[in-house]
């Protein structure tokens, strides 16, 4: 599959590589949310999402509880998660038209994907209290810009005890930003089990120097 990630108005993979504040993000995002699954997801052959889903299910899922997507943007692995059984599925994102869009979006059974949708910033503080989601998942949030491994900590806070994570990390800033490091000092002060990386593609085909990017889903549990 051709296809260029950047339209002329700026909208793409470039853009969205070259991130590098909250306040970025938000204008990115607010922009591309109306055609963002039709530009991006169908035309690339994205499929990141429902990856993610299936691993995160694999592992055991949320067992019944809530889980929390960070980063949800439109709304596309609340969605997959939905269609694969989930019934329970809080999303947050910084952009506003990208959660509007999410609010919108249905499960194969016909009901809303999302519970409820919060416009957050995960460089701050969550609104959450302990231990509330029984699962934490992530895709396409821990890629490039801003976010490196610090807001970890804040989504292990709010997870129950034995909650799943499974986190998406582009595998290049996976390695630039020192997730491994992070991952290992939490494994040290026994927040989380070890992780367990699984390897997927991010798009199904596609042409162009993003065609071959992968992402390492991270998968472990709070202690």
């Amino acid at each position: 599959m051709s296809h260029d990630p950047d339209d002329a108005d700026g909208l793409g993979l470039d853009s969205a590589y070259s991130l590098e504040t909250p306040d970025d993000s938000r204008r990115l995002y607010d922009q591309w949310a109306t055609t963002y699954d039709d530009d991006f997801v169908s035309a690339n052959g994205y499929v990141y999402h429902e990856h993610l889903a299936a691993v995160f299910l694999d592992a055991g899922g949320s067992a019944g509880g809530a889980i929390l997507d960070v980063g949800c943007g439109t709304g596309i692995v609340g969605v997959a998660l939905a269609d694969m059984g989930e019934r329970v599925v809080d999303g947050v994102d910084i952009s506003a038209e990208m959660l509007d869009v999410a609010r919108a979006k249905q499960s194969v059974h016909g009901d809303l994907a999302y519970r409820e949708l919060y416009e957050l910033d995960l460089t701050e503080p969550l609104p959450f209290g302990d231990d509330t989601y029984a699962g934490v998942v992530s895709a396409g949030t821990f890629t490039h810009g801003h976010l490196g491994p610090e807001p970890l900590g804040e989504l292990v806070r709010v997870a129950m005890p034995t909650a799943v994570f499974a986190i998406g990390i582009n595998a290049e800033h996976r390695v630039a930003l020192g997730f491994d490091a992070f991952f290992a000092a939490m494994v040290e002060a026994d927040l989380i089990t070890v992780p367990q990386m699984i390897d997927v593609a991010i798009y199904e085909a596609m042409d162009g120097p993003h065609g071959g990017d992968r992402a390492s889903v991270a998968m472990f549990q709070k202690r």
